[in-house]
């Protein structure tokens, strides 16, 4: 469960958050802007979300003892459980939890991106 930190903007949220989670949040978020054209960042249910277009793509946390990767679409997390194709991060419901220590790779927030985006394009 992602914990809840006062923030207005994602730097606020970074600046809240315990070193060792800022580090690894810090690395994902430099991975999904490179990886989401004309990302926005907002604020929206206590976290960090990356808007495509004008739709939530993912979001991002720290929990108690990890970090998250909210992909927001359960088909997805669902189709990455029965392919196998994530090999880094735990799948938990439509969330991808990592290490705080072990921040997950460009190659992994790409393809995570990459299948968000054909989903929400898939719907306009």
């Amino acid at each position: 469960m992602p914990r809840g930190f006062a923030a207005d903007t994602v730097e606020d949220y970074l600046r809240a958050v315990p070193d060792d989670q800022r580090e690894a949040l810090t690395e994902v978020r430099a991975a999904l802007l490179a990886a989401i054209p004309d990302a926005r960042e907002v604020i929206s249910y206590q976290i960090p979300v990356f808007q495509y277009g004008k739709r939530g793509l993912v979001g991002l946390s720290a929990a108690q003892t990890h970090c998250s990767l909210h992909l927001m679409s359960p088909p997805l997390a669902k189709a990455f459980a029965a392919s196998g194709e994530l090999t880094e991060g735990t799948l938990s419901g439509a969330t991808l939890q990592f290490p705080n220590d072990a921040p997950l790779s460009e190659e992994t927030v790409r393809l995570v991106v990459e299948r968000r985006i054909a989903e929400v394009d898939a719907r306009r």
